[in-house]
């Protein structure tokens, strides 16, 4: 004898939607996403994630590409308007064109107008002015003249990073650059000034390899398109 007998419910089928139906069900979900993805881009959110992602590998951000103007401008003033993209580089590598001190020039003693404390300069072009004086006079101790001076190059990349006494330390000692002793000098540095760290060793082989990603053909070529597209 059965006490208790459980009662079933009746499965109803779910009409199929129709092929207007799944045209509406489609437009709304696309329309969703397109809200959010210019939402998140409106507050920078999303962009940020798009400039910080691995997938973005070492290409010039969109926020570096709208000092272009600004960059050429104080490049040519200072004489090196062919190292253009090498300062497009050193911006990446330094905020990739975020904040009001993209070129981290701030503790540069070009800079005059501002305190000499990281991140005090409030003017962007201000700080590519300083960031393209600084970086010129590291070239010219570098004796630097051609962005195919590799070496050179490299000796005054890592000389905007640690201060021009490198360069001429670099120079004296061991006859220009080298990333065994740039991690020397930080080392000496840090010793000297009592500080846990002095710089980034690493700077120069970082910044070149912003510049060599951006200057080849085929990836040239390639971020132009999407440059003319407006991406």
């Amino acid at each position: 004898m059965k006490l208790f007998q459980p009662k079933h419910k009746m499965k109803t089928k779910r009409r199929p939607l129709t092929k207007r139906g799944r045209r509406i069900r489609t437009g709304i979900v696309f329309l969703a996403v397109i809200v959010g993805l210019m939402a998140f881009w409106q507050y920078g959110s999303l962009e940020y994630l798009l400039d910080t992602s691995a997938l973005q590998g070492k290409r010039t951000t969109r926020h570096v590409r709208q000092y272009r103007a600004t960059i050429q401008k104080f490049t040519k003033r200072s004489g090196i308007a062919h190292f253009d993209p090498v300062i497009e580089a050193i911006m990446m590598q330094e905020t990739k064109g975020y904040g009001t001190d993209p070129m981290q020039a701030s503790e540069s003693p070009m800079n005059t107008y501002y305190s000499n404390a990281p991140n005090a300069i409030q003017d962007p072009k201000y700080s590519i002015k300083v960031g393209v004086e600084h970086f010129a006079d590291c070239l010219k101790a570098a004796g630097c003249t051609s962005p195919s001076q590799r070496r050179k190059l490299m000796l005054a990349l890592q000389g905007y990073n640690f201060g021009n006494n490198y360069i001429q330390w670099a120079q004296k000692n061991y006859g220009g650059y080298s990333e065994t002793n740039a991690k020397i000098f930080s080392a000496r540095m840090q010793a000297k000034l009592g500080w846990s760290a002095y710089g980034d060793p690493a700077y120069a082989k970082k910044v070149m390899a912003y510049y060599d990603y951006n200057r080849t053909a085929a990836s040239a070529k390639f971020f132009q398109k999407l440059e003319n597209l407006g991406l």
